[in-house]
């Protein structure tokens, strides 16, 4: 607590600690006082509390070709169809930390750390504290009321370059406003495929696009 804090500091100098529940009581020299006083009030700072804003967007397209020739009572009809569909959907999630803290998040989730990020960058430390094959950890730190610094780590399911590790992590160091939105990074695959015979063809492809992204509010 604060009273041991300071005792400790100031355990070789004629200085009287007692706490009285939320109240510090401290008795000697003016200027030792004064020297405390100055003290406690750095010490005595409420945490910075900040939001967490995830966004994740998904947007995927679909088309289909088919042609084909049938024959019907001696008569010859050809026919040829068309197809493709798109959609698209977002959705946010709020996550309020303190500074310090950090945000794991994943598809669809996200969720704070249970403790403080040891290692500081170190992504290989980190590995060793998130069990995670994929997805970021999201490390804000206040600078002034305009700045805001992101710590990202970000983990994908390729073999990593890590002795001993397979998940591959990425660190990126933002300085960004309060409220600006953040790429975390994205996703697209797509696939292709096509079957034909003597008499028709078909083929169809498809494409998926994922997309995150994160924006820090400071809380007053």
């Amino acid at each position: 607590d604060m009273a041991q804090q300071v005792r400790t500091l100031y355990q070789q100098t004629p200085v009287s600690v007692t706490a009285r529940g939320t109240q510090l009581v401290v008795r000697g020299e003016p200027v030792l006082l004064d020297e405390i006083g100055t003290l406690v009030g750095s010490l005595d700072v409420p945490p910075v509390q900040m939001r967490i804003t995830v966004r994740y967007q998904q947007s995927s397209d679909s088309s289909g070709s088919g042609a084909g020739v049938s024959v019907n009572r001696n008569r010859v009809s050809a026919g040829v169809e068309q197809s493709s569909r798109s959609s698209n959907s977002s959705s946010q999630r709020h996550l309020v930390v303190q500074d310090g803290q950090s945000a794991h998040i994943t598809s669809g989730s996200v969720r704070t750390l249970p403790f403080a990020v040891q290692g500081g960058r170190n992504p290989a430390v980190i590995l060793e504290q998130v069990e995670t094959r994929s997805g970021f950890v999201v490390s804000p730190q206040s600078i002034s009321d305009q700045a805001v610094e992101l710590n990202i780590v970000s983990f994908e399911e390729d073999p990593a370059a890590l002795p001993g590790y397979e998940t591959e992590a990425v660190v990126t160091i933002r300085r960004v406003e309060p409220g600006e939105w953040v790429t975390l990074g994205s996703t697209s695959t797509s696939a292709d495929t096509e079957r034909s015979g003597i008499t028709y063809s078909v083929s169809s492809s498809r494409s998926d696009n994922r997309s995150f992204e994160v924006k820090v509010d400071i809380l007053r």
